[in-house]
């Protein structure tokens, strides 16, 4: 019996994934990281970066649905200024047999930039479809200013 009661419990949450209302986005996962694998997972999670590292990454994991969702990252300096944007593209799932989830991230590139010079907490909002889902704080450098 609970067993049954289980199967329709995912086959529903399944079922209102698929069929998700435009106001809705299935964020399963995010973090910070300063690498992501081939094979698209975090190497390490921080939100503290060091001028000597490469970049500061922002990965996603969402649960996918039957359209695209387009996706911007404003990544804004300590003084809160939109210091760089970038832009990606989830794509619909592809069959009842395709991959549920997918992993998207950018990067904001430190070491040998611009950005290795502003030390201090930044922040990054991501946008899909037109509407923020997500604001992540991290720290360049020492100088760290309060945050929420």
């Amino acid at each position: 019996m609970r067993l049954g009661i289980l199967i329709v419990l995912v086959a529903s949450v399944l079922t209102a994934c698929a069929h998700a209302h435009p106001l809705y986005f299935p964020l399963s996962e995010h973090t910070m990281t300063t690498k992501v694998s081939p094979s698209g997972v975090p190497q390490s999670r921080t939100y503290t970066f060091t001028q000597d590292d490469v970049e500061a990454v922002c990965w996603l994991k969402v649960w996918r649905d039957q359209r695209a969702h387009t996706v911007e990252w404003r990544w804004y300096s300590p003084n809160m200024r939109v210091y760089k944007r970038s832009f990606g593209v989830i794509p619909a799932i592809d069959g009842p047999a395709g991959m549920w989830s997918s992993c998207i991230w950018s990067g904001l590139r430190i070491k040998g930039e611009d950005v290795a010079n502003l030390p201090g907490t930044w922040k990054v909002d991501v946008i899909v479809d037109f509407r923020k889902v997500l604001t992540d704080y991290f720290t360049i450098g020492g100088n760290q200013s309060p945050c929420c």
